[in-house]
């Protein structure tokens, strides 16, 4: 992979001879163009390759509901072209995944929806109650690089539904709890929630964000 400085040519924008020309933040990267495939070629797959394939076919269903939270959680690992769902889907192709026999699938308590250098939440639980989902936590807030002024990032997850909902920027780690309203029918569903912490730097505008620890199935 290899980025244009400048051009005199203008912005390139898709597949040129053998190379292929794409913007990502605003700048431009190159890359050499996969090799057309036979019929025959496509169709001798060795079953490792053919695993490979299934197993990313089903990460990219299961991350398409999470993109703008994966977005959010994994930004520090954000470079150049490499963007923060790639690392969210090298994580999770490489740890995230169960087997029984030829079957398998993702375990969303492996799972995670950030990664970062942030100190991560400490004792956290989640229930659901009347109204919605109760989320509280340890205030670790002078330990390591925690701070009393860290926002909660949480995430439910309806895998079999292709549902999320997430708030970026919630309740201080001081404040030790947050409240999730949801109607009714949200309610009744089956959520995989998650809790992150982010911390923005005064500095450089940069966010830290912690990983995310996996509270249930409620």
């Amino acid at each position: 992979m290899a980025k244009v400085i400048e051009s005199t040519a203008g912005i390139f924008n898709g597949k040129i001879g053998g190379i292929v020309y794409y913007q990502v933040g605003g700048k431009t990267y190159v890359r050499k163009a996969p090799p057309k495939q036979t019929k025959a070629q496509k169709k001798n797959v060795s079953p490792l390759k053919k695993l490979y394939q299934n197993k990313m076919t089903l990460t990219q269903s299961y991350l398409k509901p999470l993109t703008k939270a994966i977005a959010f959680g994994f930004q520090e690992f954000e470079n150049g072209a490499r963007r923060p769902f790639h690392a969210c889907v090298s994580y999770t192709l490489n740890n995230c995944f169960v087997s029984d026999g030829l079957k398998f699938a993702i375990d969303p308590s492996l799972f995670k929806i950030s990664q970062g250098s942030l100190l991560p939440p400490e004792n956290a639980k989640a229930e659901k109650v009347e109204d919605g989902i109760e989320i509280s936590w340890n205030n670790d807030s002078q330990t390591s690089n925690a701070k009393p002024w860290d926002k909660a990032f949480i995430v439910l997850h309806n895998p079999e539904r292709n549902l999320a909902t997430y708030i970026m920027l919630g309740n201080d780690r001081s404040s030790k709890s947050q409240f999730i309203p949801l109607a009714s029918k949200k309610l009744n569903s089956n959520w995989h929630v998650y809790l992150a912490f982010s911390q923005e730097q005064s500095h450089n505008g940069k966010m830290l964000v912690s990983d995310s620890v996996y509270l249930g199935c409620l």
